[in-house]
């Protein structure tokens, strides 16, 4: 798989910053559904390991692996993360290296195509009654304008390379070999200052390397975006005037 969002240094101070905010609801959601001792785990796409961590955490999983194609995020996490283990392995091929009881993946299914006959991969490589859990962007609701064009612009890149910046919506009427425990959006709203820092990487990073972008969107005007998104990060405002709905889906293996 490839991350469309890069793989560098700012990319994963990004995604620290991302799991800081969203980790928590995850963690709920993981303990909400894991209701059985889980002895092995994967989290699929694991980046630089901020997830893996928390879902070793939240189901209380001795084992837990994370798998990544990003050689430079797996060195990371490791270092970081020792009492897990990380594997080199692309998610959107099976089999996996390991099978586990419980799978995790978060904002991945963005990055990949043909969703729904992935995550039916991804069931076969559970343990017998084992689940998948997954949390993928159903949609962002926002009134603030630059907030408005940067997403745009987002989805259009996303969707050049194949993937779907809404994968969680391709979730919600997908056909599972799998016994459908849960299957829900919920809405989150974030702090403007807080989505602004998640934002503002990818104009100084990814948009410049983008050819998709730069044939779209002129210097001036990408410019102009990452200028309008750092004020709102330096600003520190915590209003909530964007809101993230994730769609939470929950597959059991039968």
């Amino acid at each position: 798989m490839r991350y469309t969002l890069g793989t560098d240094r700012t990319a994963a101070l990004r995604l620290e910053t991302l799991a800081s905010f969203f980790n928590p609801f995850s963690r709920q959601f993981i303990q909400q559904h894991v209701t059985a001792p889980v002895t092995s785990a994967l989290d699929l796409g694991c980046g630089p390991g901020f997830t893996t961590a928390m879902v070793a955490e939240a189901a209380a999983c001795p084992n837990v692996c994370g798998l990544d194609s990003s050689s430079r995020f797996l060195k990371a996490a490791a270092a970081r993360f020792t009492q897990c283990r990380f594997l080199k392995h692309d998610v959107s091929r099976t089999p996996f290296p390991v099978r586990a009881d419980l799978i995790y993946a978060r904002f991945l299914l963005t990055h990949l195509q043909n969703q729904a006959a992935l995550v039916n991969q991804w069931v076969r490589q559970l343990n017998r009654t084992g689940i998948l859990l997954m949390e993928e962007t159903d949609g962002i609701e926002t009134g603030i304008a630059v907030f408005k064009k940067y997403v745009q612009v987002t989805k259009g890149m996303i969707a050049a390379q194949g993937g779907c910046l809404y994968a969680g919506r391709l979730l919600k009427d997908a056909r599972y070999e799998a016994e459908v425990v849960y299957n829900q959006p919920v809405r989150i709203p974030v702090p403007n200052c807080i989505c602004a820092a998640w934002y503002y990487p990818n104009t100084v990073s990814v948009w410049k390397r983008d050819a998709y972008i730069r044939e779209r969107v002129s210097e001036k005007e990408r410019r102009k975006i990452a200028e309008e998104i750092l004020r709102i990060m330096e600003s520190g405002d915590t209003r909530k005037e964007i809101t993230w709905t994730l769609r939470r889906l929950v597959l059991r293996r039968v």
